[in-house]
């Protein structure tokens, strides 16, 4: 089955196309399982800020899922950037009827990761360690289902060696908490030759006991929905993973729709 668990449409500033376009294309190509995870970012320095806007979105769901649900099943999440900066607006917004919660690290030091000037100030291995870092302080507050796109520097940098003891550290904290990791397809849809995470991550997620993975493209464009999933199913099978979906912020596994 095409289970695309990372999709943005136009409530996320920087997605091109309504929800009832991205889930014609998604049913175009076969999809079987859908969820929308819009942009909510608080950082004044992200281009999403201030832009979510809660109501418009569920309208949207609901007349989607009224003309399409017949023909694929849509679920209604929310990608949540350092969820771990603003608990309070967290804990507000994820009250509301989700399926599926991602978090997400896409800045540090009060800005995008991949902003100039942090270019600029710092070397390749100081921005990884600070992602990381930032990254175990959101997975150590928790209460989201899912990490995304963990090693997201690798789509701006080149590949770096991984500190180790913050990557134990992150894996160990979601294992315990169960919370899943994301696979994420959007390097491999925009010309790159990998999906994240990195073979690397993958193998020590599994060493270190890691069974649940979610698989998303990041899709901000119609041509990108449900694109990239066959290398993620590869990796499932090859590390034995088990892939979820989730529904109503429970998980489910994606071939039998029961806990």
């Amino acid at each position: 089955m095409l289970i695309d668990c990372h999709i943005h449409s136009t409530i996320s500033s920087d997605a091109t196309s309504p929800i009832a376009a991205m889930c014609r294309e998604a049913i175009r190509k076969g999809g079987a399982i859908i969820c929308f995870t819009e942009h909510l970012d608080l950082n004044p320095a992200d281009s999403n800020y201030g832009y979510y806007h809660h109501e418009k979105y569920t309208a949207e769901i609901g007349r989607a899922k009224m003309e399409f649900g017949e023909k694929i099943e849509i679920l209604q999440g929310i990608e949540f950037s350092e969820p771990h900066a603003y608990p309070r607006d967290f804990e507000r917004i994820v009250k509301n009827n989700f399926d599926f919660v991602l978090g997400s690290v896409h800045a540090f030091q009060g800005t995008w990761a991949g902003a100039e000037d942090i270019l600029r100030k710092y070397s390749n291995e100081e921005i990884y360690e600070m992602h990381y870092s930032e990254t175990l302080k959101m997975v150590q507050f928790g209460g989201f289902d899912a990490l995304a796109h963990m090693d997201f520097p690798r789509r701006f940098l080149p590949e770096h060696k991984e500190p180790p003891d913050l990557i134990d550290s992150i894996f160990s904290t979601i294992i315990k908490a169960g919370i899943a990791l994301e696979l994420n397809s959007a390097p491999l849809n925009r010309g790159k030759g990998f999906s994240l995470p990195s073979p690397t991550l993958l193998g020590r997620y599994k060493d270190l006991g890691g069974r649940y993975v979610t698989t998303g493209s990041d899709a901000h464009t119609p041509d990108e929905i449900c694109m990239g999933m066959e290398p993620l199913t590869a990796q499932i099978d090859l590390h034995r993973f088990e892939a979820v979906v989730y529904r109503g912020r429970k998980r489910f596994p994606v071939n039998t729709g029961a806990e």
